[in-house]
This record gives C-alpha cells, structure tokens and sequence, in this order.
C-alpha cells in the first residue's frame, strides 16, 4: 500500500459540463470517519493524496443533487508504483422554474437567516419604477407589490422583463434596492436583490498575441450575477489590470481596453471586483472570465 494521487471530477448528468463549488468529503468506508475534504474549481476538479485503501466520498453543493454516498476505491500499480486513480461524479442540478408568459421573467430563491437556516415569513416588497405601460393590451401601473418567503426560505415572483423595480427587504428597510430585470425567462431572486459584478466575456478570446510597442484594442462584455451585460469595460464596477504590468499596460477606455506591449514575455489580463459590500461565499477576489493570456512577442 502506497499514497496516490486522486482526481475527482464533478459534471453536470445532462450536459457534462463542469460543476465548480462542490464541497466534496473523503470518509473511511462506513462513514464514520472523515479524513479530508475540498471544493472543486473551475474546472470541476478537485485532487486528494490518499493512502491506496477503499473510501466513501460525499457531495454538497447548493441546488444540485447528488447519489451519496459513492465509494471509490484507490488502487496503486506494480510495486507500489503511481496509478491514474480519476473518478467521475455527476450532479443533477437544481433548474430555475421559469415564467410562461415570454413578456415575464420568474424570479426565485431562497433566504437563510443569520444562523444558516431557512429564513421564514422574509417580506420583500417591489414598487415598479416606470410610467404606466401597456403590456398586450393590459395595463400595468407601478404599484406596490409584497411577497414573503415560506417555511423553506423559498421565495417566488413573476417580474416584467427589462423593467426596473425598487425593492426593500424586511431588515434592510432603510436600504431601497435598484434592480433590473434580465430578459430571460427565469433568475435568480436573491442574485436580482443583491446584484454584483459576476463574470467577463470577450470574443474572440485570448491567447492575444502582440509585439512590443504596439497596442490592441479590446471590447469585453461584463455580466452580472443576475444575467444583465455591460457592452465595454464597467470601470465603475470592474478594476483590470495585467498581472505583470512590466510586459502588459492597460489602458481604461469607455467602450475599450488598450493593451500595449512593454516587454517581451506574457502575462494575464486580470478583472476583479470594485465594489466588496457583498460578498459571496465562497470567495472569489477575481470575476470569472477573468485570466485571459496575453503574449508579447
């Protein structure tokens, strides 16, 4: 018997696509003891060094599901030599019930109270901040509108697409919340009352390629937790910069990035939050999208 090397994957049953956030526990056989544990990345990886012996693993991650527990057992090559240990696990995860109305988008989600658990009889109150509008031939006025959470934390509510609302939350009363409604069936409530800064997209993507004293010009698109895009950089909520500023500067501009090369090397092009009053857990200090390479030849 030997320590080896164990990847875990974690993916989607449906798409096969990676699951990032996975809490995953390594047990003895029976359960009765835990002997390490870690969450997967990005790339729905997450590795253990563990000795060539029978192990129960198990899986948490919020809305997804998972069979628990799965036992793998870890096994080593001739003479105690390395052997590829890879499991793959699937999760299936938890969609978002979405609006029939194509004019609708069905926010939901649920509230935890400050010890963890399900936050019961939450009000949120919505006030529609716009003109009366005509919607199909229905009129629609900006009203007040109140919804409560039930006995889960779960919380539900049909909003006009790419409208704007107000909205309080029982405990932050004095703390009215600007948000806007992504054009899209379905999202998520808690993200749309709390929205951040979540992700970047540029097309095409890097690697990006260029020479000493020349610049490109890049229009990078920034997502929100609640799915509405910002067409250019966002400096008011996103700060960039290179990795290593001694190969790559980056210049802010309103619709743009400028990146000019300084030196011969590479580095990355980095994208991280301005504004920290939320703060998601776990933690990540960079949105993702973020990391692009960049080569200065």
């Amino acid at each position: 018997m030997s320590y080896q090397n164990v990847d875990v994957y974690v993916l989607t049953r449906d798409t096969q696509q990676p699951v990032s956030g996975v809490l995953v526990r390594v047990f003895s056989p029976d359960g009765s003891v835990i002997f390490t544990e870690s969450e997967t990345d990005e790339a729905g990886h997450v590795g253990f060094t563990l000795w060539s012996q029978t192990y129960s693993l198990r899986f948490y991650r919020f809305q997804a599901r998972f069979r628990q527990p799965q036992v793998i057992v870890v096994s080593e090559g001739v003479g105690g030599t390395p052997a590829q240990n890879q499991f793959n696990v699937y999760a299936e995860m938890m969609a978002l019930p979405i609006a029939n109305d194509p004019y609708l988008c069905r926010a939901s989600g649920t509230f935890r109270d400050i010890t963890g658990a399900p936050h019961r009889n939450l009000t949120i109150i919505f006030i529609g901040e716009f003109a009366p509008i005509l919607l199909q031939g229905s009129g629609v006025l900006s009203e007040r509108r109140a919804i409560r959470t039930d006995d889960k934390g779960f919380a539900c509510v049909d909003l006009i697409r790419c409208a704007r609302y107000a909205a309080t939350v029982e405990g932050y009363e004095d703390h009215v919340r600007k948000i806007c409604v992504p054009d899209a069936p379905s999202v998520s409530l808690p993200a749309l009352l709390f929205s951040m800064v979540d992700s970047v997209y540029f097309d095409p993507p890097s690697p990006w390629t260029l020479s000493v004293g020349s610049t490109l010009s890049l229009t990078p698109t920034v997502f929100t937790n609640s799915q509405i895009p910002t067409l250019g950089p966002d400096g008011a909520n996103v700060i960039w910069k290179a990795a290593d500023p001694t190969v790559v500067s980056v210049t802010l501009l309103k619709r743009s990035l400028v990146l000019r090369g300084l030196k011969v090397g590479n580095t990355q092009l980095l994208a991280s939050r301005r504004d920290l009053s939320i703060i998601p857990i776990p933690f990540q200090p960079e949105l993702l999208g973020s990391g692009q390479s960049v080569f200065v030849q």
